[in-house]
């Protein structure tokens, strides 16, 4: 059947992939009846015959109310069937198995068959594969970028191979658009960027700001507290920190006392403080340039009341 052959031949059929996975895994060898030769084909058609008149037929009547049950039937049936005697012999199924075939065979592996299946990728330039089932992105070694490599896996791993060598291997994720990552599969640079961004919190930033001065805390706490989501400030946090290398940490803290009484929040409004070199001027220049001026045009409280 083309589920199992897929090309006929007396003396080499081809047969599918996954069949050549099963015999491997069990180690056990195939052989194909051969094409238009009915004889072949009646042994097993004959088997088929006696499931059916053993096992069926004595259960064709009954209900049953779970798999379990049917199973326990048929056990009980089959048992039955291969310790009967065969016509005219004084031996068994059973014992014809356990003297002549039994201490021909191989234990059977711990774990059960998995089919595997095989799809073709090439390295992305963030080194990592697409496995386009899940749309699940899997790393493999930076060195790697730009190959084209083969991914087989199962329903608990994946390997690549490139050249038929295996260059990594993960645990199966089944998360659409997300990514599975091994560290030793990154740049230099990016391992760092790692290392450095899985200790970021917002504890961690305070801290390092606390480090330059008490007007950098709190700026940067004001930071953290801009947003919904604390992630999205960490970054801008980075680069607020990172000024005291361009800047000096005794600018920095000169210029986060000065944004402090203006509310605003942002990488950028320090890093333009610093950059016109407003830390440097007086306090009463920055103060008078951030105030509204005293003009009879402008109404004052009295005219809202």
């Amino acid at each position: 059947m083309k589920q199992a052959v897929t090309k006929s031949c007396r003396y080499e059929p081809s047969f599918t992939d996954l069949m050549q996975q099963w015999s491997l895994y069990y180690d056990i060898a195939l052989v194909a009846t051969r094409p238009f030769k009915p004889k072949d084909k009646a042994p097993v058609e004959n088997h088929v015959r006696t499931v059916y008149t053993r096992l069926f037929a004595p259960l064709r009547d009954k209900d049953f109310f779970s798999l379990e049950d049917i199973n326990r039937s048929f056990a009980a049936l089959l048992q039955a069937h291969n310790e009967e005697h065969f016509q005219g012999k004084t031996f068994s199924r059973t014992i014809q198995f356990r003297d002549e075939e039994q201490p021909l065979l191989n234990p059977l592996p711990h774990n059960d068959f998995e089919i595997k299946h095989c799809a073709s990728a090439k390295v992305q330039k963030n080194y990592h594969i697409t496995l386009g089932e899940d749309w699940h992105h899997y790393s493999v070694p930076h060195t790697y970028i730009g190959k084209q490599v083969t991914a087989i896996y199962d329903t608990k791993f994946v390997e690549i191979y490139l050249n038929h060598q295996r260059i990594a291997l993960h645990k199966r994720n089944v998360r659409r658009h997300a990514y599975t990552t091994t560290k030793e599969h990154m740049p230099q640079n990016h391992q760092h960027y790692q290392e450095q961004r899985q200790g970021w919190d917002a504890d961690y930033f305070l801290r390092q700001a606390a480090a330059i001065g008490p007007n950098t805390k709190e700026y940067v706490a004001g930071m953290l507290n801009s947003k919904s989501f604390t992630e999205q400030t960490f970054n801008a946090c980075r680069g607020i920190l990172r000024l005291a290398k361009d800047y000096t940490s005794i600018r920095l803290e000169a210029a986060c006392g000065r944004a402090l009484p203006w509310g605003l929040y942002s990488y950028k409004t320090i890093a333009n403080i610093l950059g016109n070199n407003l830390d440097k001027e007086p306090e009463a220049t920055q103060t008078s340039f951030f105030n509204l001026p005293s003009h009879d045009n402008i109404r004052g409280s009295d005219n809202y009341q």
